[in-house]
């Protein structure tokens, strides 16, 4: 096993070794409590972090949204009549803010390890906080003499500075755990000393706020060996987890053992139960493939969740109504383009302005695809050849089409009637699909969200031919990037590229 002085972020914690002992005179425990020094340097620890960061937010807010008030009052009414009655409502404000942030727990260090959920938690509740504000002042005809103008002046310094200390609280405790000023949950590791060293270099690369302060590894040999034997060794073990947390105070205890050795396990939580810290079981190897295994519920019913839908209901209706919005923007922008390239196609050849093609969408349901026509040919049958660089079924003003994506206009259309979205993996016409999904490990996943008129690979250069699997291996990895990793940020910045990045012009013919 590794050193385990060298991990846990660089630091040094106590080592628990040779639990060999059958009659338990001798526990050949050598531990010694190199956690005190760095306890004693960290002046800051995961359970005192949340009140420091409620008391910081609270102090700040109040002020900036008092001065906000007052600084509105003497501009546009050159008088602050009262001050008192402004500042016990700016309390009362401030406080449903941070109690209801406080109860969702948003200055935890778990959460605080989160920037995207901390920003958004923070908006909604500063919204109902607000709402909440404004009808109690309705409610009690405070508004006949409540400035409105106060009101919103308040709400957007409130904002404001709610984000700045979000933000730096966000930043500062990333850098406090990597320096260790501010000490993260306290971690004790045992169980089967093979396990034990595949368990620590995960929990070191994704445990940030974790501090492994001990190592407990037992005999396996007893340990998988008659159940009596191994319950002596499990007692041992807890005996020594309860000797370290005398010692030094502890979080989480990690159990790393096959989940299939259920007695073993059982046996250790209840040998801990006099250790005032939460017990866990680490992933069983036969489910580390999955990238992030967590305990859920169907129901009442308790299962391990082994990977999640791509988007919650909240963030398809957050999608939704963006692609609503910006799509009948554009359309109303656009009408005068749109109606000059479609005579343009007429002028140019003989055939339908728009070209109309079998794909598959969300959840591999089959729908019609809008682009204008750029090509003499409007295949739509089992076999679908590619354009090419110089294809001689490319039209003039098709040619022109494609290579500055106008072409791709139409789908606005798509957009409107929700088969579609602005951004998501390129949908691929049904023979091609049929082809690749036989070739690529996981290429139906690209279904699991709306198909865009843009995407991730597209922004990224793979567009256009995909004249070998690899390309479209290529492609398909950053469709599923994308899935993973939503957000409408990256939506918005994906659309950026589109417009102004050249790799999303790369091979437009």
């Amino acid at each position: 096993m590794n050193d385990p002085k060298n991990m846990s972020h660089g630091r040094s914690f106590a080592s628990v070794r040779g639990l060999r002992s059958a009659n338990g005179t001798d526990l050949g425990i050598s531990w010694a409590p190199k956690g005190v020094g760095l306890a004693a340097e960290a002046k800051v620890t995961a359970q005192t972090l949340p009140f420091i960061v409620a008391a910081v937010e609270f102090a700040a807010v109040t002020i900036a949204t008092f001065g906000a008030a007052a600084l509105y009052h003497k501009i546009f009414l050159g008088r602050f009549p009262y001050p008192l009655r402004d500042l016990l409502a700016t309390l009362c404000l401030v406080g449903i803010f941070v109690v209801s942030c406080g109860w969702g727990r948003d200055h935890s260090l778990k959460r605080l390890l989160d920037p995207k959920e901390q920003f958004r938690s923070l908006l909604i509740h500063w919204h109902t906080a607000c709402s909440i504000f404004v009808f109690a002042l309705f409610m009690t005809h405070a508004t006949d003499f409540y400035s409105r103008g106060a009101i919103v002046a308040q709400y957007i310094g409130g904002l404001a500075a709610a984000v700045i200390v979000r933000f730096l609280a966000v930043h500062l405790t990333a850098r406090g755990l990597r320096s260790g000023r501010l000490r993260g949950r306290r971690v004790v590791v045992i169980g089967d000393p093979r396990l034990v060293g595949q368990t620590i270099p995960r929990l070191k690369r994704e445990g940030l706020g974790a501090d492994v302060v001990s190592v407990v590894e037992l005999d396996r040999d007893r340990l998988y060996g008659d159940l009596e034997v191994a319950r002596s060794e499990v007692a041992h073990g807890a005996h020594a987890i309860e000797q370290i947390a005398r010692s030094n105070p502890i979080d989480d205890v990690l159990i790393s053992m096959p989940w299939a050795a259920r007695e073993r396990i059982r046996a250790f939580v209840d040998g801990l139960a006099a250790v005032p810290a939460a017990v866990h079981l680490a992933p069983d190897q036969g489910v580390s493939w999955a990238p992030a295994p967590v305990a859920s519920r169907i129901g009442y019913f308790s299962t391990v969740r082994l990977s999640r839908a791509p988007m919650t209901l909240r963030d398809r209706s957050v999608k939704r109504a963006f692609d609503l919005t910006l799509a009948a923007t554009l359309l109303l922008l656009t009408a005068p383009v749109l109606a000059l390239i479609a005579l343009g196609i007429k002028l140019d050849t003989s055939g339908p302005v728009l070209f109309r093609q079998r794909r598959h969408g969300f959840n591999q349901e089959e729908f019609r695809v809008f682009k204008f026509r750029t090509m003499t040919t409007l295949e739509d049958g089992p076999v679908i050849r590619q354009a090419t660089r110089r294809d001689e079924r490319v039209t003039r003003i098709g040619r022109f089409l494609r290579s500055s994506n106008l072409d791709e206009l139409p789908q606005l259309f798509n957009v409107l009637a929700g088969s579609m979205s602005f951004v998501g993996p390129r949908p691929h016409a049904v023979a091609h699909n049929n082809e690749y999904e036989e070739q690529i490990g996981l290429y139906a996943r690209r279904h699991n969200v709306k198909p865009g008129i843009t995407g991730w690979a597209q922004v990224n250069g793979y567009r256009g031919q995909t004249d070998s699997i690899d390309k479209m291996r290529r492609r398909v990895e950053h469709d599923l990037f994308y899935i993973d990793h939503w957000s409408l940020a990256f939506d918005i910045k994906i659309l950026f590229m589109t417009a102004l990045s050249p790799s999303s012009y790369r091979n437009a013919f």
